[in-house]
């Protein structure tokens, strides 16, 4: 039915799970390029369509699981040689047995460098190989925005995600970091080597042994005359607490007061000329505990004065 129509304005396609179970039919590789010649983003749980290169194609969102996981290094690297103008990548893996895969696909010896990458987006379940074969595998030295999602209890992969980003040569600006199983201390060494994050999102996961949002944590990213800031350049922090852990509140609330320089003042100035961002955006939300509002009380002043404040528990907003 596809082949016979045209879709002459259609930017977006998403055929993801979309299968044909008739007597063995299959679904037939269809030329996009004439049947939607101002495709921008395509989704799918299939092999993408390698007729002819898709100049056009902006943005790919890929699910690889057990039919599509072998090989996936030169999976990953057929598409990106077929979609020439991709900005924005997006991968969904499912579980599956690495140790069926190649071990020369597994321990890469060359680095593939694509320059037209924006944006990575990587959601996993319990499987760090394979992020350890992408990360050692490629490198994208345009990129700027990451997305890294896991549902596990699985320990993430930080050191081959700190080499990713150093062999990249990349400038990261906005990083969300959901559900992963990682350590306070991986999180300051993944922060340590991204001083140009701007946009900073963590929500944990509540069944790992451990939450990376501690009073260690909020202690890094606090300013001090001493010593350089981590993530000096941040302007929005969004932190969503759902493992049930003690949560230092006075620790948090001195670590944004230390990164607000009110507009116009001398600090204010000071800070920017040493190369320094004012915090503008700062989101806290719990879904295990309650929020005290008279404890908030000194950001409630900051967002007076121009600060964007939220701070929610499970009795609703307070700040």
């Amino acid at each position: 039915m596809l082949s016979r129509m045209q879709f002459p304005s259609l930017l977006e396609l998403d055929i993801r799970n979309f299968e044909i179970d008739t007597e063995g039919a299959q679904l037939p590789e269809l030329d996009l390029l004439e049947l939607a010649p101002r495709l921008r983003t395509l989704a799918t749980t299939e092999s993408p369509p390698v007729k002819a290169p898709f100049h056009q194609l902006r943005t790919i969102h890929l699910w690889i699981g057990e039919e599509l996981a072998s090989p996936p290094v030169p999976l990953l690297t057929k598409i990106l040689h077929n979609y020439p103008s991709l900005c924005s990548l997006s991968l969904e893996i499912e579980p599956f047995d690495v140790e069926d895969l190649d071990s020369e696909v597994r321990d890469p010896m060359v680095q593939d460098t694509w320059r037209n990458i924006t944006c990575l987006v990587i959601r996993t379940f319990w499987e760090p190989s394979w992020l350890k074969m992408l990360f050692s595998s490629f490198r994208f030295p345009s990129l700027n925005e990451v997305v890294l999602k896991d549902e596990s209890t699985e320990t993430w992969p930080a050191d081959d995600f700190i080499s990713f980003v150093t062999n990249s040569s990349c400038i990261i600006t906005t990083l969300t970091l959901r559900g992963l199983s990682i350590s306070d201390l991986d999180l300051i060494a993944v922060l340590r080597v991204i001083p140009s994050i701007s946009y900073l999102e963590i929500d944990d996961f509540e069944h790992s042994s451990e939450s990376p949002i501690t009073s260690h944590f909020m202690q890094s990213l606090q300013h001090q005359s001493t010593s350089s800031p981590l993530a000096p350049k941040l302007r929005s922090l969004r932190l969503i607490s759902k493992h049930e852990q003690l949560f230092d509140d006075a620790t948090f609330i001195s670590m944004v007061e230390s990164r607000w320089f009110k507009p116009g003042s001398d600090l204010s100035a000071a800070m920017f000329s040493m190369g320094n961002a004012c915090i503008r955006s700062v989101v806290l939300k719990f879904s295990w505990r309650e929020v005290d509002a008279e404890v908030y009380q000194p950001l409630r002043n900051l967002d007076a004065e121009g600060l964007r404040v939220v701070v929610a528990g499970t009795n609703g907003v307070q700040v």
